[in-house]
């Protein structure tokens, strides 16, 4: 194609809104799909990975720091978020030794998060990316971070455990003393002792009791009891235990089955008042992010299933880019959605893509996958949202968790750990 061809493909495109141009490629992509789409993962699994290392310990920032993007202007997100870092790293920490040090600078910053004066304490949603507290308004705590965190290093301090190197859990991460001073101890002490108290959810934007934020909780004071067992201190894991017990009977309360779903936040006593449907993405984030082993709202629940439905149908009619039919559901975070005009985020249509997955139906998964495929900048790079008319990109580019949720999803497409080279 000549380049005015090219400049009049262009224009039409954004005359049109997209909608036309966003078929034909979805019609050349549904021939294909199968060939086209495997040979995206191979090529966009080296781009993720190249661009979700390079925000961490970015060149001005601290040493394992995470940068949620490098955007630092409409929007800025430019910090280290305690969420998005946690779930960033654990995909890291699904590693070969070469990754040491990542995981080992970023035990060292958590260590100094929690370490200095915030107008939260460990509740503190985020941090500038040089480590200093960030004290501007906010909606906070966020009680979704020290869950995660904690999830995160106790995945990293059972494989140190394997490798023999009890010595640095024992310093660094789990001393199993009160007052402590390792991070994943401080973490759970939060935990146990808060979790009852309302919070910001993980969108930043109500607060409330929220089923992302307990399901995390729950996983964080069960896995948490188990390493404090295996580091002789069993009064903690049995501490852990009964308090995690209380918050299944909690996180129970959040299905309605009046409305037949999973509703996201109860109790609500600040933020926005307008999200009337109780739809969003978080409930299955929640489920992805917390579930154990135990089967407690496990992707295959049918209170989870029944959710996962309504949220498709309504993205559905939403979204303009979703009229087609030719690929998966563009999601958004939940129907009522006015942040950036409301529009499909690429983490939440990832999420979707990660949960058929998990319950073996690839299909269906690779449906939402491909969905993204057809929006991804033309370097495969991601940003946060899809525009829900044009399906262009937008919002804060390189989105970190974007990357990290790509790599959770194709590993459990291929049930393999994720490998960092």
């Amino acid at each position: 194609m000549n380049d005015l061809n090219k400049k009049n493909l262009i224009t039409r495109r954004k005359v049109a809104g997209g909608v036309f141009f966003l078929l034909i490629i979805s019609m050349g992509l549904k021939v294909n799909a199968k060939e086209g789409l495997d040979s995206w993962f191979k090529r966009e699994k080296d781009v993720v990975l190249q661009k979700m290392l390079l925000n961490i310990s970015p060149a001005d920032g601290a040493r394992g720091s995470v940068a949620a993007s490098p955007s630092k202007e409409n929007p800025n997100y430019y910090y280290h978020w305690v969420r998005d870092a946690a779930l960033t790293m654990d995909v890291v920490e699904r590693f070969d030794e070469k990754n040491f040090n990542l995981m080992m600078d970023y035990v060292e910053f958590s260590r100094q998060n929690q370490k200095i004066n915030t107008l939260t304490g460990l509740g503190e949603p985020k941090f500038n990316i040089d480590g200093s507290a960030f004290n501007d308004p906010w909606g906070r705590p966020q009680n979704d971070g020290p869950a995660l965190r904690a999830i995160t290093l106790i995945h990293f301090a059972n494989s140190l455990l394997e490798m023999g190197k009890e010595n640095i859990v024992r310093e660094k991460l789990y001393d199993g003393k009160l007052p402590t001073s390792s991070v994943i101890k401080l973490d759970l002490e939060y935990v146990s002792h808060h979790w009852q108290d309302t919070s910001f959810d993980l969108w930043e934007e109500v607060k409330g009791h929220h089923f992302y934020t307990r399901m995390v909780q729950r996983r964080a004071l069960i896995e948490g009891a188990s390493l404090a067992q295996k580091l002789d201190d069993p009064f903690a894991a049995e501490f852990y235990r009964s308090q995690a017990k209380k918050l299944e009977s909690e996180i129970e309360r959040h299905w309605n089955p009046e409305r037949g779903i999973i509703v996201a936040t109860l109790d609500r006593d600040g933020g926005l008042d307008y999200k009337t449907s109780g739809l969003d993405v978080a409930v299955i984030l929640g489920v992805l992010h917390g579930t154990t082993d135990d089967g407690f709202m496990s992707v295959s629940d049918s209170r989870v299933l029944a959710t996962a439905k309504r949220l498709e149908d309504a993205f559905q009619s939403l979204y303009s880019i979703n009229q087609n039919g030719m690929v998966g559901i563009a999601i958004g975070r939940y129907p009522e959605d006015q942040y950036f005009g409301g529009n499909p985020w690429v983490l939440a249509t990832f999420a979707l893509a990660e949960f058929y997955y998990k319950l073996g139906e690839i299909k269906k998964g690779d449906e939402f996958m491909a969905r993204v495929q057809l929006h991804a900048n033309p370097d495969g790079s991601l940003s946060e949202q899809i525009d829900r008319k044009s399906g262009y990109m937008i919002s804060a580019r390189d989105l970190t968790w974007n990357y990290a949720s790509f790599l959770t999803a194709i590993g459990s497409r291929n049930n393999l750990r994720v490998q960092i080279p």
